[in-house]
């Protein structure tokens, strides 16, 4: 592809996102006018009334936060906001999260964009025994035991997003189904120190704290063990961990997984190839771009995202 192809691209994919975007301010917002007013005119700020009668200041620098609950209440327009929590129907049912300090993006993204929806005619947790590792609010969790899980083993090492999902697990009525551990996945056994007031996501480059909480560090091998999976499926997003973890487990106990669904972080190439060679077929989307500031060095900020599917060939 040429430059000139690849300017086109980017120019027709930036424009195609700011017709969707006024299409979900027309569609969400009673005052709509008044918000770009706002944005593009003269305008210092307005206060926002959402046709579900939900309202929301605005001024220029809160314009991506406005974006943002448009999205929300066009993508997913049952929804309720109240505090630090919504409600929404999802799939004939009534879900309920707290998101706390940290917003409601990670749960907008799972249940309105759901994304997970594409790979699931490649692998699915239909009947599985899933180990969710970086369960984050549980929304996953969730997701999966909607989707036929028979238990779920939710993984998260930062607290504030464990005592978060813990507390969604609960409010869903799901402790039957799903427990939620405080602790983080790595290549060997030991432990972590984090910093438990930090609002930057947890990731295998992020500067460690001076002093902090201090949570276990367990392995997949430790996993399987304590939790009897024969024929599980494996649902990884750890921010970068995601290569230790992988490579460091032997090939006998990664294979006690039918499914794998995993996100990368820095490219998918030598989890693929390992994956094969642990006798798994392969499909993976991306490599995606991202630049992610809050980590330590270039390379690292540097991310090449996607996800991988894997099928163990029995």
């Amino acid at each position: 592809m040429n430059s000139a192809t690849e300017s086109n691209g980017t120019f027709l994919g930036n424009a195609a996102a700011r017709i969707r975007s006024l299409y979900y301010v027309i569609r969400s917002t009673r005052n709509w006018i008044d918000a770009l007013s706002v944005r593009y005119g003269s305008k210092e700020k307005c206060l926002i009334r959402f046709r579900n009668g939900y309202e929301l200041p605005l001024t220029k620098q809160s314009w991506q936060k406005y974006i943002l609950h448009t999205h929300l209440f066009s993508l997913l327009p049952s929804t309720k906001l109240s505090g630090e929590s919504m409600t929404f129907d999802y799939h004939g049912r009534q879900l309920e999260f707290s998101f706390g300090k940290y917003g409601f993006d990670t749960i907008f993204e799972i249940f309105a964009f759901d994304p997970y929806r594409e790979f699931l005619g490649s692998v699915s947790p239909k009947g599985k025994r899933v180990i969710d590792i970086g369960a984050a609010f549980g929304d996953t969790a969730v997701y999966f035991l909607l989707e036929g899980a028979t238990y779920v083993v939710g993984i998260e090492a930062f607290p504030g997003y464990h005592r978060l999902a813990e507390r969604n697990i609960r409010q869903n009525g799901l402790t039957a189904s799903c427990e939620i551990l405080l602790s983080a996945v790595g290549g060997e056994a030991g432990s972590i120190t984090l910093d438990p007031a930090s609002e930057d996501m947890f990731g295998a480059n992020l500067l460690a704290p001076q002093a902090g909480q201090t949570v276990p560090m367990i392995t997949l091998s430790d996993i399987v063990k304590r939790f009897d999976i024969a024929d599980g499926f494996l649902k990884l997003d750890t921010e970068g961990f995601e290569y230790e973890i992988l490579l460091k487990t032997p090939k006998a106990v990664l294979r006690k997984f039918s499914d794998m669904m995993i996100e990368y972080h820095y490219g998918y190439e030598k989890l693929d190839q390992y994956l094969r060679e642990c006798g798994y077929s392969t499909s993976h989307t991306g490599p995606t771009h991202a630049y992610v500031p809050h980590l330590v060095g270039e390379e690292a900020r540097n991310m090449y995202t996607g996800h991988i599917l894997a099928k163990r060939i029995d």
